[in-house]
């Protein structure tokens, strides 16, 4: 079983004597929560696999926890096409768990140890950035950083390139945490709730990525969020002008997220904003 490139789990079985035995190696420590699988660690662990009964081209067995005696799976195997299909057998009442798909392998597969800590992985996952997804977001900035910039045309634009992150994303095209980062900056250049909403969500996927520095866009899309309802912005990433009041960065509640926070999503404290708010009125 793969999560992107990188084996999760291998599992061996053979023939001896007319009895079936085998093994499951997988990484010995990591957790995981439905299709997501973060903090894997550790050595390898092999797992003794015992078939028990065999019923409707079904394989009901037993794996047994190399380290601990009382913790014991029971799983049911049955081929889908050249793969195998892996799903635990006795389950409570109301707990359902997927099925893991296994895909045939060589007979020297051996399990990943190459695991990044701090990152999530789900079998889409791969480590080479999208380079369609690259060229849209170094359009979105390329018109950002130019010495004159016609803000229609750039809007214009804007939408294009939502469309085509929305179809990227449609297609499961997009990968690292770098691919989400940058899609989530696409769609905080949108003009909708729904725009800023989505682009939070993908600032969030890119941290899970392992791409902690997606922390920031993912306040900053939060609070452009809450100004797009009528709420209140919480961090303070957020400043307009209008004629009447100047620059200002109200509505903002500034009692919900304390400095100590800020630090550490890469926001500025209140005291820094409220000199980047001068800056802003004292500039042409």
């Amino acid at each position: 079983m793969q999560l992107g490139q990188r084996n999760l789990f291998v599992l061996e079985l053979n023939e001896t004597g007319g009895m079936l035995t085998g093994s499951m190696t997988r990484p010995a420590k990591f957790s995981n929560t439905n299709e997501l699988y973060a903090n894997i660690r550790g050595a390898v662990r092999h797992d003794p696999i015992t078939v028990t009964s065999t019923q409707d081209g079904v394989l009901y067995v037993v794996e047994q926890n190399a380290n601990n005696p009382k913790d014991v799976d029971k799983l049911a195997l049955s081929k889908a096409g050249d793969a195998l299909s892996v799903a635990w057998d006795g389950l409570p009442p109301g707990v359902i768990v997927a099925p893991r798909v296994f895909k045939r392998a060589n007979s020297d597969a051996q399990v990943a140890t190459d695991w990044e800590p701090n990152r999530v992985y789900t079998s889409s996952d791969a480590d080479t950035p999208s380079e369609e997804m690259k060229m849209i977001y170094s359009e979105d900035q390329r018109f950002r950083t130019a010495s004159s910039t016609d803000w229609k045309v750039v809007s214009r634009t804007d939408a294009a390139r939502r469309e085509q992150t929305r179809k990227l994303l449609a297609s499961g095209a997009l990968h690292t945490g770098k691919d989400y980062e940058e899609a989530s900056f696409v769609f905080q250049h949108g003009d909708t709730a729904e725009d800023y909403l989505l682009a939070h969500t993908l600032a969030i996927i890119a941290v899970s990525k392992g791409d902690s520095t997606a922390v920031w866009i993912a306040s900053a899309t939060m609070d452009r969020y809450l100004e797009k309802i009528g709420q209140k912005q919480v961090f303070g990433t957020q400043f307009s002008r209008d004629v009447q009041h100047g620059w200002t960065q109200e509505p903002y509640d500034r009692s919900l997220i304390s400095d100590a926070l800020r630090r550490q999503l890469g926001v500025p404290s209140q005291s820094e904003q409220a000199e980047q708010l001068k800056a802003y009125a004292g500039a042409p």
